[in-house]
């Protein structure tokens, strides 16, 4: 009965196994590295947008202190921020900073890159 079945041609490696095969396991090493490395890479990389700003105090310092935020937001961030059109004020819940419809995303951004988001609510204005 065998004789009668049509014979099965081998199966054919596909492009990715072919290129294994022939990087060899310390190809695949390196490659695995490298992937790893421009992930952390894209993933880490930003520019700073208050080049050398560091916020004078700390987290927790701001939350028991929200007008020293509004204050340090007001007289150092934002007008290192110039393109964008950003007040401040003191809320029942913390401080809420209003920023510009066309530069909400944007202007978040950049103040979240320097204090806690719990610390701040932000407007659209």
């Amino acid at each position: 009965m065998d004789e009668n079945r049509p014979v099965q041609p081998a199966p054919r490696e596909t492009a990715g196994q072919q290129f294994v095969k022939r990087i060899r396991p310390a190809g695949c090493v390196l490659f695995l590295a490298l992937a790893v490395l421009v992930t952390a890479i894209c993933l880490t990389s930003g520019r700073s947008p208050i080049p050398g700003y560091t916020p004078p105090e700390t987290t927790e310092y701001y939350a028991a202190h929200p007008d020293a935020l509004v204050k340090e937001l007001e007289e150092n961030v934002f007008p290192a921020l110039p393109d964008y059109a950003m007040t401040a004020a003191v809320a029942a819940d913390g401080v809420t900073v209003t920023i510009d419809a066309s530069d909400f995303v944007v202007g978040r951004a950049a103040i979240l890159r320097y204090f806690d988001g719990d610390l701040i609510t932000f407007v659209e204005g």
